[in-house]
């Protein structure tokens, strides 16, 4: 089972969602290709919240999320290597873009970018290990449910 149907499965999500945009266009428009499992994940879900912890904007689900992800990326281009993908609370996440994209780790990091913490795999293993307990960060709160889902906005 890849790695975003795990988390698809633990979120019990069937629904396919039909982005506005190719993953194609987007890719030209930011200037870099993102990560397959990525690409997957937000294929399925779109922009939304998992499990009230972790907010993430869809490239491809329309002009105006592909604005706001570009947005979130020119903003914060003084940060070698480092690509914003997501928040949870006053935390930004980001991918450490070192090798090719299906090799991209993620690095936690506060509001004041004082502290950081590393994961050391993709976006849908970190979601998936959040979202079980599998993993856990003194950056911001979460306390993993039974029962975890997904939000769209």
């Amino acid at each position: 089972m890849s790695r975003s149907a795990a988390l698809l499965a633990l979120l019990k999500w069937e629904q396919k969602r039909e982005p506005e945009l190719s993953w194609a266009d987007a890719e030209e428009y930011v200037g870099f290709a993102f990560p397959g499992d990525y690409k997957d994940l937000m294929s399925a879900v779109g922009s939304g919240v998992f499990d009230h912890a972790v907010e993430v904007t869809s490239p491809v689900e329309d002009e105006d999320s592909l604005d706001d992800f570009f947005s979130e990326i020119h903003e914060s281009r003084e940060l070698d290597g480092l690509v914003p993908w997501g928040r949870a609370g006053q935390c930004t996440l980001f991918w450490r873009t070192d090798g090719e994209p299906d090799e991209w780790t993620i690095t936690l990091c506060d509001a004041e970018f004082s502290e950081r913490e590393s994961y050391d795999g993709p976006v849908t293993a970190f979601l998936h290990d959040l979202l079980t307990g599998a993993f856990t960060t003194r950056l911001f709160e979460f306390t993993p449910g039974r029962d975890p889902g997904f939000w769209p906005r």
